[in-house]
């Protein structure tokens, strides 16, 4: 193996050009398997730790219901009171904690004498904190009284820290929130700072980058006819595997008049997610394995030309003595020598470039609920390195033959 390698780097710098096209060629390949690999990687890795925290006890339930009008059905949504909330969570047996998300795509928000525009505000109540699993990095959560008494106390992003008070606590701070009344602020007190939510669940809640007591805005979602607050973002967190139970109490629990309660699974469009994933993979993974296939026909190439190079040398070599198998040997070493220097080119130029490259893929089909997917994974390195070396024997093993079976008297007379 050493002697092969000496002599496949003389070639490479007699035959510099030649070699160094060869070598990108297969790093071409190699770049390309590897970046779609960690995606594939990277994505359902991300997949399955949300769906291992959350599981399939993680849903929202809504009312609806079809009126015929002519030859025409108009769908209707219901709502949910506060008191339907509270009689589910004391009645049902299988409800860990049911809660709600009102979220303000938009609104006003003063700091320290500057006004800013805020993006996520979220309305909710204290069950969510705990059913969300919030990462609580510094201070402390609002409470059920808070909720009910509308504390004007609110807990902020990481992100959003960092932004209003960079290089010091939140804590403590105090900001003034634009209320439902317009030009009137109120002002609330930092209780809290928390990790961000995964994108990735942003396919089920909207963006939150700001948590607030709802109706501590003065504001309690829309309000119907007789003045009650109503609402139409419910979520329920079930006990672990009784999913389907919990369902069936709130169907029995809330029943609306000739509304039909029914359930969407946070778990359904995470998998909905893996299938796009995989699919997407799937289609450029084919165009990936050609690509590697042609980088693979370049050392068929070069190394065919090696051998024809070289002819003098195998006929003195079988002269000598050499057996088929040494010469056959020592043109596959050649021939991997170069797939692995190709190889770890293509790696490090993944390692590199895959996670710009993956996050601009990603967020085109699936928005921004798949972006900061992380670093190169060390899976696909070896899969894509392997598979090129695989290759690299397999398309070197033909000029391989082809020098072991050379005639000695005809290669000494061709040279």
């Amino acid at each position: 193996m050493t002697e092969s390698l000496v002599f496949t780097m003389r070639l490479i710098k007699k035959r510099p050009l030649r070699s160094l096209l060869t070598i990108l060629q297969i790093a071409l390949g190699v770049w390309i398997v590897a970046t779609i690999l960690t995606m594939n990687f990277q994505a359902h890795g991300r997949i399955d730790r949300v769906l291992n925290r959350f599981g399939e006890n993680l849903m929202q339930i809504y009312l609806q219901k079809e009126t015929q009008v002519g030859d025409y059905f108009l769908g209707e949504i219901g709502y949910f009171y506060a008191e339907d909330l509270a009689r589910l969570q004391q009645e049902s047996e299988n409800v860990e904690a049911i809660f709600t998300l009102d979220n303000i795509w938009q609104v006003r928000l003063k700091a320290h004498g500057l006004e800013y525009q805020l993006r996520g505000l979220t309305e909710t109540s204290a069950d969510a904190i705990s059913a969300l699993d919030l990462n609580i990095v510094e201070g402390y959560g609002f409470t059920r009284q808070d909720e009910e008494q509308k504390n004007p106390v609110a807990l902020i992003s990481t992100e959003i820290s960092k932004q209003l008070f960079p290089d010091e606590s939140a804590v403590g701070k105090t900001i003034d929130i634009e209320s439902d009344f317009r030009d009137d602020y109120v002002t609330f007190e930092v209780i809290g700072v928390y990790e961000p939510l995964d994108p990735l669940l942003q396919l089920f809640f909207q963006e939150t980058t700001m948590i607030i007591p709802k109706g501590s805005r003065n504001r309690s979602a829309e309000f119907s006819d007789d003045n009650m607050p109503i609402y139409g973002n419910v979520f329920v967190k079930s006990l672990p595997g009784k999913s389907a139970e919990a369902i069936i109490d709130a169907q029995i629990i809330l029943n609306h008049d000739d509304f039909t309660l029914s359930a969407e699974y946070f778990s359904d469009m995470a998998r909905a997610l893996s299938s796009a994933v995989n699919y997407m993979t799937m289609v450029l993974g084919a165009f990936a394995f050609v690509a590697i296939i042609i980088s693979s026909l370049g050392i068929l190439s070069i190394m065919l030309v090696n051998v024809v190079e070289r002819t003098r040398e195998v006929g003195l070599r079988k002269a000598l003595g050499a057996s088929k198998l040494s010469i056959v040997i020592q043109v596959l070493h050649e021939s991997l020598i170069f797939s692995f220097l190709g190889a770890v080119i293509g790696i490090v130029g993944a390692v590199i470039s895959s996670r710009y490259i993956i996050d601009g893929l990603l967020t085109d089909f699936f928005f921004e609920s798949m972006s900061n997917l992380g670093q190169f994974h060390p899976l696909s390195a070896l899969i894509s390195a392997a598979l090129a070396l695989a290759l690299g024997a397999l398309f070197g093993l033909y000029p391989a033959v082809q020098a072991a079976r050379m005639p000695v008297v005809e290669a000494l007379r061709d040279a």
